[in-house]
């Protein structure tokens, strides 16, 4: 569970830090709302694919004695998924409400064509954690294929 914990706080800061990279760059503005989108987008798969597939190895040299089936891995990053939600949600939050708060209200006007019905911080935060959710499920079902090991 040390492992899980160690790269769930790793991603979330590493989340954190992108939204910040992002706000220095002036990605954050309303007139830059599409390159942010498709920027944000890229990075978070590049961040993740990173993070999950350094998880697993070190998942499987560490804690598993260099044999992980699938099945161990996939759990494994299922769990470090749960930990990394709430910790990088909270970072989110931080960002959006104290750091740069224009952000999240751009963006939920741009993605909802100008008709805000919902506050926005709670808006973001739930695409979030769904995302968080979706492709942490599917990470820890892909990553754990490249990297178990049987036993020889």
């Amino acid at each position: 569970m040390r492992t899980e914990t160690k790269w769930a706080v790793i991603a979330s800061v590493a989340v954190f830090l992108w939204l910040w990279l992002e706000k220095l760059l002036g990605l954050q503005t309303a007139e830059n709302f599409e390159t942010w989108a498709l920027v944000d987008i890229i990075a978070s798969i590049v961040i993740f694919t990173v993070v999950y597939y350094l998880f697993c190895r070190e998942k499987r040299e560490l804690d598993l004695n260099g044999v992980m089936s699938w099945k161990e891995g996939f759990w494994s990053a299922a769990i470090m998924t749960l930990i990394f939600i709430p910790l990088s949600t909270l970072l989110i939050y931080i960002f959006a409400t104290w750091v740069n708060p224009d952000f999240v209200h751009i963006i939920a006007e741009r993605s909802s064509g100008g008709s805000i019905a919902t506050e926005e911080v709670s808006l973001f935060l739930t695409q979030h954690t769904a995302s968080a959710i979706v492709f942490g499920l599917v990470f820890s079902a892909v990553f754990p294929l490249f990297t178990r090991r049987s036993p020889r």
